[in-house]
């Protein structure tokens, strides 16, 4: 059998969402491990790339918005590294037609790695009509990898079969008022997004070309728990008996609000939970796997180390905190 053709390394590297929680672990892991290479941190909004250019003071900060194609053109040129991520909900119809034509406009790129969120093999005309109408987790992503495949980019798949564990902090008010976590009833893997960051440089940065056109399903290899099993985590980190609030009402209740500020739909708290609903009519598909592991050089943040260094989100005044 033939030896494979090395993959180039970007020797440039944009970065969509360099604000969030990804993007920002990960173009600081690439200046680690690289820092030779050139970044280019992207932003929709010009007082995120204000803190941008704060944090990363030597690196090229730029806007551009997926949505308006008017600025990709020039946040592409040049770029032979991309990586996307994309908020929910969102039009990636639009937003991936953009985006394919920019890259190809810029005729540079010899690697790309996108963020999907989906059960693997799954068919987008199996997830129910009132969960399909909402978009979000539930359609977008199945749009977005559409309109990659049929570009023919050099595209990797970060699929991230797990739920992020800084989600976790939404428990953190009812945990410090009255000792209760209020979340549904669920199984689910977890992954840190800082490692999601490093395990995105890291493909970007690698010389194996057999990681492109790959669809790899990441979480931390070592937490597939229930809601309750995260709350005896969390009380044993604590040294307090928490107990579980895991009914709609409960649910609703106290993240409602905050959801639909974030979301901009009133409804958008009960809309998550009957994508959850149907994610566990499903949960067979979900299991753990050493793949972040193997990209890392190391474990990857479990549930328990995360909620240590978080603790102190968590500790009410009783408990003895400030």
């Amino acid at each position: 059998m033939p030896e494979a053709v090395g993959k180039p390394v970007p020797r440039s590297i944009a970065v969509f969402g360099a604000s969030g929680h990804i993007g920002a672990p990960l173009a600081r892991h690439v200046l680690y491990r690289n820092p030779d290479v050139k970044l280019r941190l992207i932003t929709s909004s010009e007082s995120k790339r204000d803190g941008l250019r704060a944090r990363f003071p030597d690196d090229e900060c730029v806007v551009a918005d997926l949505l308006d194609p008017s600025g990709l053109d020039a946040a592409l040129q040049g770029i032979e590294g991309i990586f996307v991520v994309t908020p929910s909900p969102f039009d990636e119809t639009l937003a991936m037609s953009n985006f394919v034509k920019a890259v190809r406009a810029a005729d540079s790129a010899v690697h790309i790695v996108r963020i999907l969120g989906y059960e693997p093999e799954s068919l987008p005309r199996r997830v129910p009509e009132h969960v399909r109408r909402f978009g979000g987790t539930a359609q977008q992503h199945y749009v977005a990898k559409t309109l990659l495949d049929a570009s023919d980019l050099p595209v990797t798949y970060l699929n991230v079969g797990a739920t992020y564990l800084d989600n976790l902090l939404a428990l953190a008010p009812a945990v410090r008022s009255r000792r209760t976590v209020v979340w549904p009833d669920r199984v689910i893997p977890f992954i840190d997004p800082r490692d999601l960051g490093e395990v995105a440089a890291n493909l970007l940065l690698s010389p194996d070309p057999r990681h492109l056109h790959q669809f790899h399903t990441v979480n931390n290899g070592q937490d597939l728990l229930t809601t309750e099993e995260v709350a005896d985590i969390l009380s044993d980190v604590l040294k307090v008996r928490l107990t579980c609030e895991t009914s709609r009402e409960a649910f609703v209740a106290e993240h409602g609000a905050r959801i639909a500020a974030r979301r901009g739909a009133e409804n958008a708290a009960d809309r998550i939970l009957d994508f959850i609903e149907y994610e566990q009519g499903n949960s067979a598909f979900l299991a753990l796997n050493d793949f972040a592991e193997r990209m890392l050089g190391r474990k990857p943040t479990s549930v328990r180390a995360w909620l240590m260094e978080h603790r102190a989100h968590f500790v009410g005044a009783e408990d003895g905190s400030a």
